[in-house]
């Protein structure tokens, strides 16, 4: 008879999962067999995890990554820069009047197209973290991908995963755009 307990079920891709959690890799349902393995194991896979001192979380939309250690956490330069590049295509998105959650899921986008770096705006904010040039974009779009939040097709096409949920939620939150305003005197902010 088939059991579903720890000790019974093979963890065939034990290897595979820990090496990319433990890079920072966020799996979804994008990931497809790796996925697949994870779900239908979670129980035996989060409690071999536990047991080595990791804790597997499962964000919005199916999305597992480990989580930081509580007591180290520390926002690096490779997460402000992620957060500045979804923050900046979220509010360009939102600017042309798209449900910038839809756009960013559902539609495609290359590297030499991206607001990044044409308009103003972004750009100010980009410089602050080093990115000044479409080679640094790149640069960054790669990471995101190694750390599983897009895929690319063919000539640089960019195909964001479920995964940037973990982004996109938490700009759902805001009322107000990226874009610095100035409020003058008297000027009722919603708050």
């Amino acid at each position: 008879m088939y059991s579903k307990d720890p000790e019974s079920v093979s963890l065939g891709k034990i290897k595979e999962l820990f090496h990319h959690f433990s890079m920072g890799f966020h799996l979804c349902i994008d990931d497809g067999e790796l996925y697949r393995e994870l779900t239908e194991n979670e129980v035996q896979y989060r409690s071999l995890f536990n047991s080595l001192g990791y804790n597997l979380s499962q964000g919005t939309q199916g999305v597992y990554y480990f989580e930081p250690d509580k007591e180290r956490t520390s926002v690096n330069r490779l997460s402000k820069k992620f957060t500045l590049f979804m923050a900046i295509l979220y509010d360009f998105l939102a600017d042309q009047g798209k449900d910038p959650i839809s756009a960013i899921t559902e539609e495609y986008f290359q590297v030499k197209d991206l607001p990044h770096l044409k308009q103003d705006q972004y750009r100010k904010i980009l410089e602050k973290v080093n990115i000044t040039r479409e080679s640094d974009l790149l640069k960054l779009v790669q990471r995101l991908q190694k750390y599983g939040f897009l895929e690319f097709r063919d000539n640089y096409l960019i195909l964001f995963k479920k995964s940037v949920s973990r982004f996109t939620t938490l700009f759902a939150e805001f009322k107000e755009p990226l874009k610095t305003h100035t409020f003058e005197a008297g000027e009722n902010n919603g708050d």
